[in-house]
């Protein structure tokens, strides 16, 4: 397996630009940025066995028009984007920061964020054919109550029909019971303060849920 491994990694590296290698150990993962071939992303699948996600620059290129059209009516200034994916038994979940610059949104500080985030949305894909998106918007305002930053909270669930992708509003019922439920127990937790759950442009601020 790892002379296997070897030989499809040197493969996967020719005339590459850059290979990101993961540093958390429980987050394994190998980035090779093919430059005109697009990216290749090895990561394990649920039944931990290693698998091999190739995103051409037509993919890269139909999710981010997706990404800037959905989302960048909602994001004045800055805002944290948290892709997740997964079952009962596995969860992935990892958070980006979001800047607004001119006309568009960039994703992390860096190239490689931007690639990890188009990857790992396509690995979530390949692996449970969903990946939820919830983006946390700053308003520019601030709780009378606590003083924190005001922040909107809207969720959406990125799926694929053959080369199409569409991304479905999470509607504001459903996006507030999931952040005021305990997915363990089905429990209800407290609303997260100094938020305003969203849907398009309807907006319940958390002080108002009982």
């Amino acid at each position: 397996m790892d002379r296997d491994l070897d030989e499809m990694l040197e493969e996967l590296v020719k005339g590459s630009s850059r290979v990101l290698l993961s540093e958390d150990p429980e987050e394994p993962f190998i980035l090779v940025d093919r430059g005109s071939e697009g990216l290749a992303f090895i990561a394990p699948s649920p039944d931990e066995q290693l698998r091999v996600i190739n995103v051409s620059l037509s993919m890269i290129a139909s999710l981010e028009l997706l990404l800037q059209d959905s989302l960048g009516g909602y994001v004045s200034r800055d805002a944290i984007l948290t892709v997740g994916c997964g079952d009962d038994e596995y969860f992935y979940a990892h958070s980006w920061d979001v800047r607004r610059r001119g006309g568009r949104l960039y994703y992390g500080y860096e190239k490689a964020h931007y690639l990890l985030l188009i990857a790992r949305i396509y690995w979530c894909l390949e692996n449970w054919d969903y990946t939820s998106l919830i983006l946390r918007s700053f308003t520019g305002r601030r709780d009378r109550r606590t003083g924190l930053p005001m922040k909107q909270i809207r969720g959406f669930l990125l799926r694929r029909r053959g080369e199409e992708l569409r991304l479905e509003k999470i509607p504001l019922d459903d996006l507030i019971w999931a952040n005021t439920t305990d997915p363990e127990t089905g429990e209800r937790i407290p609303p997260e303060p100094s938020v305003e759950y969203c849907y398009e442009q309807e907006c319940i601020p958390s002080d108002d849920l009982k």
